[in-house]
């Protein structure tokens, strides 16, 4: 590869040079969603996400915002949490990698290492041991795992948003965080409803359906979208779905009463959901 790069890391102070990064990042976070399941907003939520991390990793000592370029074409940018507690909790330290993207026409060329190989040299001078993220199901496992990730087995239950993790360095915890990491392995996931997610919408209704006629409820489409965004606009509501292998098998709303439900077939393996 003869091609020259750098690497920039992006904060407010060098933003203004990079019209157009904010544009690739919501595209990439579209299309990273829709991998997901997901059904996305619009650009401008993503951009004010956008805008939202540039101004994080500028006031902060654990994140960034890495941009590999040649001569001024942006080749493919990644954020990163030297210190971060967001996607599992344990009672030790790791790192994140939020988000990680190559431009299309520069896939497969040896720039998803390069890139990689630049943000562990951040997390190693940071003294982050571990790291974790969640890869894209459609681009992503192959290259995670190539590069020294493994599949933790969390979310399993759900079968998306899988957690891979890599020991950058092995440690005296190192076995006391794969335990930690195991016990959180679970067969089954509650996992809270998005009234954006279609996909999820039109699976909690076939479940919803059950639940009406066997509670003798007046069935109502609507009321699906309702409990959902309700549970997104009021931190007091939670609406969750039961996920088994990927399936949902029942939910759970809490708002001023508890409305709580399992599709018949699978109530013999309650022990399952605790």
């Amino acid at each position: 590869m003869n091609t020259e790069f750098t690497f920039t890391t992006i904060t407010r102070d060098n933003i203004s040079q990079y019209k157009n990064l904010c544009k690739i990042f919501a595209e990439y976070k579209i299309h990273t969603l829709r991998n997901h399941g997901e059904t996305p907003g619009g650009k401008k939520m993503f951009y004010n996400l956008f805008n939202g991390i540039i101004s994080r990793v500028s006031e902060s000592d654990s994140d960034y915002f890495v941009v590999l370029q040649a001569g001024k074409e942006i080749i493919g940018f990644a954020s990163i949490s030297t210190v971060a507690s967001d996607i599992i909790s344990i009672s030790y330290n790791y790192g994140t990698v939020n988000d990680f993207y190559i431009s299309p026409k520069h896939r497969r060329k040896g720039y998803g290492r390069i890139l990689n190989n630049y943000i562990e040299k951040i997390f190693r001078d940071n003294g982050t041991a571990i790291v974790l993220l969640y890869p894209d199901p459609v681009n992503g496992i192959p290259f995670w795992t190539a590069v020294g990730y493994r599949n933790t087995g969390i979310n399993q239950g759900w079968g998306h948003y899988l957690v891979y993790c890599k020991h950058l360095t092995q440690n005296e915890h190192t076995a006391e965080i794969d335990k930690a990491i195991l016990e959180l392995v679970k067969p089954t996931d509650f996992i809270s409803i998005n009234p954006y997610n279609k996909s999820q919408i039109k699976e909690i209704y076939c479940v919803w359906k059950e639940y009406c006629n066997e509670a003798n409820r007046k069935l109502r489409r609507k009321d699906i979208k309702n409990m959902a965004w309700n549970a997104r606009k009021n931190s007091a509501v939670s609406f969750k779905s039961l996920y088994y292998q990927g399936k949902i098998i029942g939910f759970i709303y809490k708002s001023n009463d508890e409305i709580s439900f399992i599709l018949p077939e699978h109530r013999k393996e309650e022990m399952l959901y605790e």
